[in-house]
């Protein structure tokens, strides 16, 4: 039946989420008009003890939500992309946070911007401090902040990070549903994924219905003051009507069109108009009162995120704390998925930081200047209390702005102004609020038939003028009642939204990679290894009296080098610098090594050394005979040079095989290296060339690690001039060689071998210059220093 309706009215959506969403709506709005007494009794029951015997709950959730968000950014998991891993951001800085600031609580700090530092300041709530001292008054802002910054963004950040992570990197429908995925499975898409969106979408529609009915109360105080026009119902379901209309043009027109502009337009005037308030106050005050809340909302963060007035019977926290908790996640649903939309590209930390930190720290400076203005005017000889009596004792919270702008010069400009960012701010939250909750009630991001956003448009007037038209003077209750029961199984869902996305990130991201660590060997003290030895000499195969760790344990990216005795001995007479050259088969390296001897280093060759630990006799033969004998087709009495072709030949071919040889032979390459050194003397610069990358990666004995390229076929053409080889074999040598890919990994500079010898020569000329005098430059001054009886420090090259 639900299918029929739906394509007799024209309809491109989810039938059973669009009508039963749809349903409830009407059927809350004709109770409301119909039966205002008995529907009031009920949510006012109900949203009682959720405000005083469960407002624990919403306190903790949202502290909660706060410490996972700023964990998951810290966490490896902040580099992730909301999107696919290539994706890039849409919008530029200022217009995303523009978007993100109007279509969040840019109108509501428009309303409480002064009313309630004013209402802690006159009321305070923290234990021992009295009402209008100055604690009371740095108390008052610090809890504003506390308020609209960290914790509420908390509450739109979570959810926008589930929508956005689940809607961009799993590609499922952009619902709230989505995010249940790793618990619902295909279940999204059944009848418990679908009370979920159903859910979702009449929070939305309820949390923006209440959002504009505050707005209609502060628009109608502000025409009031400004143009005398009267506080009355109808007054404001006609702002609520205006509002309406202009929201459905702005939705009608498209994110781009619509949504973007005035958002924009709108932070422009908010910008404008708190630059006014700081110029036209006590400017200097209000540039210390922004420091100051700085670090007093720092201080008092831990205490307020806790804060639950226990002593007071939880009163305070239920009217102020749970009501803001329950209101903002009600937003959460559509605010996360409009932030989710526009943050397409962006990783987790920058999300985080972006819609936490930015707005927190704009808030900040808006409650400085607003509320420690107003403060200020309360307290002032010609304005004492006038604040406090309409916005405490009069209960007048709506006309708190507006009589804090007419102690201001051009109060008619600025009023104005106000008014016009105040119907801005509540104009955007509808359209981009509708443009939502019609992609999620489709489950997808195309544009569906323009009525469909034309009735959550009107869905939203139609339950704020319900609940303004039938409440009478208590309107504000009546919208902080029906909120609160409403936010209550949306806070839920939120908490386990964020369970979900740390699953969901989990598995798709998988564990992180063991960290590669040291391995040591156990030492004994001297006289137990010397006992243990004479009982036993293998008994003590396994153990060392110095601290010493296994060669080829060190981490990937090894930065620090315990000074154990091993290393200490390795440094007494080590060059001055030590630089490793690498490259493939017939790159140039030795046509570098020979431009280095020529600025006057001394040359090593690896391919040298390697042959003569496979010469006949020798220890390292005998083990490679013993480990490859049957890979390497060789003689046993076959000279050096053959034995390490095989040899060579089977590393290229066998990755394990490669490492393996590595393994048993750079030890004995590094000692012959190092006794090498030694010999060259403390004074000389030592240039080794490398047979492999691997052999550059042990990063300790390096100071510099150069690697030589050229074009595969000037290394094929090299191959056949100097080793006389068919062209098949040489491309074969090629091949087999590592790549240049590789040997980039390890390098430090490249020279890239592509011309004639000359400009191979300007290039390691220039390495000379930039990377090694500097380091001879500074030996030898330390050197005069030293004659010279001064005491200096050396560092490590």
């Amino acid at each position: 039946m639900l299918h029929r309706l739906h394509d007799r009215l024209g309809l491109r959506t989810t039938p059973s989420i669009f009508f039963v969403s749809a349903a409830l709506i009407v059927v809350f709005t004709a109770a409301m008009s119909l039966f205002p007494g008995p529907v009031q009794g009920f949510f006012g029951g109900i949203a009682h003890v959720l405000r005083y015997r469960t407002g624990w709950f919403y306190t903790f959730s949202v502290t909660a939500l706060v410490i996972f968000a700023v964990g998951l950014a810290l966490s490896r998991y902040g580099r992730v992309k909301i999107g696919d891993d290539d994706s890039q951001p849409a919008y530029s800085g200022l217009t995303w946070f523009g978007m993100l600031f109007a279509a969040g609580v840019g109108a509501v700090l428009m309303f409480w911007g002064v009313a309630e530092p004013i209402n802690h300041y006159a009321n305070p709530p923290m234990y021992g401090t009295d009402p209008e001292s100055d604690r009371a008054a740095v108390e008052a802002l610090n809890i504003a902040n506390f308020h609209f910054g960290v914790h509420m963004w908390a509450i739109l950040a979570v959810p926008g990070l589930a929508f956005g992570y689940f809607t961009y990197k799993r590609k499922l429908p952009p619902r709230v549903s989505s995010a249940f995925h790793p618990l619902l499975g295909d279940g999204i898409h059944g009848p418990w994924g679908k009370a979920i969106d159903v859910l979702s979408i009449v929070a939305t529609v309820f949390g923006l219905g209440v959002s504009v009915g505050l707005g209609a109360l502060q628009i109608n105080s502000g025409l009031t003051y400004v143009y005398g026009i009267p506080m009355a119902g109808w007054i404001q379901a006609a702002i609520i009507a205006v509002i309406t209309a202009v929201g459905l043009a702005s939705v009608l027109a498209g994110m781009e069109k619509g949504v973007k502009r005035l958002s924009y337009a709108n932070i422009v005037l908010a910008v404008a108009l708190l630059l006014f308030v700081l110029m036209a106050g006590a400017s200097m005050d209000t540039m210390r009162a922004i420091v100051e809340s700085v670090g007093g909302y720092a201080q008092q963060l831990p205490t307020l995120a806790f804060f639950n007035d226990t002593y007071g019977g939880g009163t305070w926290s239920g009217d102020w704390t749970v009501f803001y908790w329950a209101w903002t996640v009600t937003w959460a649903p559509f605010v996360g998925m409009f932030v989710a939309k526009i943050s397409r590209g962006r990783t987790i930390r920058e999300f985080v930081v972006g819609v936490l930190g930015v707005p927190s720290a704009f808030v900040v400076v808006w409650m400085a200047i607003y509320g420690y203005n107003a403060i200020r005017i309360d307290r002032a000889p010609g304005t004492r209390g006038t604040l406090t009596e309409t916005i405490v004792t009069q209960g007048n919270p709506e006309a708190a702005l507006f009589q804090f702008l007419q102690t201001m010069p051009w109060f008619a400009v600025t009023a104005f102004v106000a008014l016009i960012v105040i119907t801005v701010f509540f104009i955007t939250s509808i359209d981009s609020g509708a443009l939502v909750m019609d992609a999620m009630a489709n489950g997808h991001e195309d544009e569906g038939p323009r009525r469909q956003r034309i009735f959550w448009t009107l869905a939203v007037g139609a339950v704020c003028t319900a609940i303004i038209a039938t409440s009478g003077e208590n309107g504000l209750n009546a919208l902080q009642e029906v909120i609160i029961v409403i936010g209550a199984p949306v806070m839920l869902l939120e908490v386990l939204q964020a369970v979900m996305l740390l699953q969901a990130l989990r598995q798709d991201a998988g564990t992180a990679r063991p960290m590669r660590t040291r391995q040591w060997k156990r030492v004994l003290p001297a006289e137990e290894y010397h006992r243990r030895a004479q009982e036993d000499g293998a008994a003590v195969s396994e153990y060392v009296i110095r601290p010493e760790y296994e060669v080829g344990t060190e981490p990937e990216n090894d930065t620090h080098q315990p000074r154990t005795w091993h290393w200490q001995r390795e440094q007494e007479g080590r060059p001055v610098y030590q630089l490793a050259l690498t490259g493939g088969a017939s790159s140039g390296k030795r046509t570098a090594a020979r431009a280095f001897e020529e600025l006057g280093a001394a040359v090593l060759d690896s391919a040298q050394m390697w042959q003569q630990l496979l010469e006949p006799g020798t220890p390292t033969r005998a083990e490679v005979e013993r480990i490859f004998g049957e890979q390497l087709p060789t003689a046993a009495d076959a000279p050096a040079e053959d034995v390490a072709a095989a040899l060579d030949e089977l590393m290229a071919r066998n990755e394990t095989a490669r490492a393996r040889a590595h393994e048993l032979l750079m030890p004995e390459m590094r000692e012959s290296a190092r006794r090498r050194a030694r010999e060259a003397g403390t004074d000389r610069v030592m240039v080794q060339v490398v047979r492999d990358p691997l052999e550059a990666e042990q990063r300790d004995r390096f100071d510099l690690v150069v690697a030589v390229e050229a074009p595969a076929e000037e290394r094929v053409q090299r191959l056949r001039r100097t080793e006389g080889v068919a062209a098949d074999v040489a491309w074969d040598l090629v091949d087999q060689a590592p790549s240049d890919g590789e040997t980039r990994d390890v390098a430090d500079r490249v020279i890239v071998n592509d011309g004639d010898v000359e400009h191979v020569r300007d290039q390691v000329r220039e390495i000379w210059q930039d990377q090694i005098l500097p380091v001879l430059d500074h030996e030898s001054t330390e050197e005069g220093h030293d004659h010279e009886g001064t005491v200096h420090e050396t560092g490590s090259h």
